[in-house]
């Protein structure tokens, strides 16, 4: 008698969990993306000589540094890049400006050390600027002996979205 009771009682929970879910009022959010005001560019410092994978197969496509923003490729090096030497990126389009979730901007970077063997940790610098001005300034870095990659996120309100920024 009581397993029919639990089953029962399942029965009804469920049932009505689902009879819920299908009459329940559908509500959702509407995010309205915004372009940010201002000339974005982003600058990468390197403190190593990155180059392409020596283990990969095809080394002819493989990048040094690989910069992503949006799901898609924004720069992609695949010689030899020196360390200390600023990786430039000017007029990053597509920055959305907004309250919260909307205002999120964020990049993927990734950079290979030319030279494997060292077990050392490795960082790059990367920064983000608006009309010259930095807005973001962001450090990644590396488990010893292997590539530095990360993300570097940027917000942008939606109230300072085209005001002029006062630093006094």
């Amino acid at each position: 008698m009581r397993p029919l009771l639990a089953v029962a009682v399942s029965i009804l929970i469920l049932g009505g969990m689902a009879l819920y879910m299908q009459r329940r009022p559908q509500t959702g959010s509407i995010v309205v993306e915004r372009k940010a005001e201002g000339v974005f560019s982003l600058e990468i410092t390197l403190s190593f000589d990155a180059g392409p994978d020596e283990f990969a197969l095809s080394a002819d496509d493989q990048p040094s540094v690989l910069v992503e923003f949006r799901g898609s490729e924004l720069h992609k090096l695949t010689g030899r890049v020196p360390a200390g030497e600023p990786i430039v990126i000017e007029r990053v389009e597509g920055i959305v400006a907004g309250p919260g979730a909307a205002g999120r901007n964020e990049f993927y970077v990734a950079a290979t050390p030319a030279e494997s063997g060292a077990n050392i940790s490795r960082a790059l610098r990367v920064r983000v600027l608006r009309d010259g001005d930095p807005v973001a300034d962001q450090s990644l870095w590396s488990e010893p002996g292997w590539p530095v990659q990360g993300t570097v996120e940027l917000h942008v309100a939606a109230d300072h979205a085209g005001a002029p920024h006062d630093d006094h």
